[in-house]
């Protein structure tokens, strides 16, 4: 029976978030659900689906005019976008700021709150005193009593535990990944085909770490390169190179930038590395099993440890520069075996029939 469902989103940038919100709507509108998506700012890197409609309540309000009394006027502009349009079988929330409007609109108590990241360490991190008083009352005045969707178990027993937030409902829902589409990309050309690499996605900023990737690397007894895709600002690819240079490692690791489509340089990798303080959730770790390269990670929060279970735990480490290298070198003299089942269980199809479950 088709549903009418609806995502809000604050805007449509190049982000994991809005990449996993677009595929599921995508997939979802493939099976005969009505599917809208509403963003609240003028920003639109991604395309929409065809088929999915775009629902535009943006705030057109200068920037040096907006912060006053922001959330409540954008609520308000949100709900005079959607009147006469409802109702809606399913109603998702994502990202923070999306989730504070919505919390003031009048979808307050319907929808889901997809939470995407790990909040403790995104959003309240190392601050102190008022500021961060604030910043954990925005929490919870957002999510208390509200329905939520955690992409791990370690998203959501953060709101309790660290946060002391109490959900009315909560599930633990997956990302989608569209595995043959992946895999039909990952058998592209690619230059780098029998050279001896590892391989980190992601970009250039300090909750990744390459500081403790490049430590690992020199440390580890890899002989081969390294090859770190992504990008970031003039200042972040200046302090990336200048750590590089630092452990004379110019002639083994390559800056290729930002790639359209990482995927066959990953298949062809000996393994891809994952050096983060913390995640969400590590959608490039599923990424690189589908490619069916074994994947060496710290064991961040959250979502490395969810992920890798099993025989593939013997490539998760400790937030040290020492245990990642011993888990690349523990990775590369005995990969582990990537089963189909432990990529099965990401497939967009099983992961789309979770969100379909919480209209029922």
């Amino acid at each position: 029976m088709s549903k009418r469902i609806l995502f809000v989103i604050d805007g449509l940038a190049g982000g994991g978030a809005e990449k996993t919100l677009l595929r599921l709507a995508r997939y979802l509108e493939s099976l005969g659900h009505a599917v809208e998506v509403a963003t609240l700012r003028d920003e639109r890197a991604l395309p929409v689906p065809d088929g999915v409609e775009l629902i535009a309540a943006h705030d057109t309000r200068s920037r040096r005019t907006r912060k006053f009394g922001e959330v409540a006027r954008r609520a308000r502009i949100l709900d005079s976008h959607l009147k006469g349009r409802g109702p809606w079988d399913l109603v998702v929330s994502t990202l923070l700021q999306t989730d504070r409007i919505v919390a003031r609109s009048s979808l307050a108590d319907e929808a889901w709150y997809r939470v995407p990241i790990h909040p403790s360490a995104a959003y309240i991190g190392s601050s102190r005193g008022v500021k961060k008083r604030r910043r954990l009352a925005r929490l919870r005045h957002t999510y208390t009593g509200r329905k939520i969707v955690g992409i791990s178990e370690g998203v959501v027993r953060d709101l309790v535990e660290n946060l002391g937030i109490r959900p009315s409902r909560s599930e633990v829902i997956l990302n989608p990944f569209d595995i043959e589409r992946i895999r039909r990309l990952a058998s592209e050309p690619c230059d780098r085909e029998g050279r001896d690499y590892l391989v980190h996605v992601g970009r250039f900023n300090e909750q990744k770490r390459h500081d403790r990737l490049l430590e690992a690397f020199a440390r580890s007894g890899f002989g081969g390169g390294l090859v770190i895709v992504g990008t970031g600002t003039n200042e972040q690819r200046r302090r990336l190179r200048e750590s590089i240079s630092e452990r004379g490692l110019e002639a083994r690791v390559d800056l290729p930038g930002f790639q359209t489509n990482p995927y066959p340089i990953i298949r062809h990798a000996r393994a891809l590395v994952l050096s983060s303080d913390y995640e969400g959730f590590g959608n490039v770790i599923v990424e690189s099993l589908v490619c069916g390269t074994p994947v060496v990670s710290t064991r961040c929060p959250s979502g490395p440890d969810e992920i890798l279970t099993g025989e593939l735990a013997r490539g998760l480490a400790d937030l040290t520069a020492d245990s990642l290298a011993e888990s690349i070198d523990r990775v590369l003299a005995d990969p582990p075996m990537i089963s189909e089942a432990s990529v099965q269980r990401f497939a967009i199809e099983t992961v789309a029939e979770r969100y379909l479950a919480l209209a029922d």
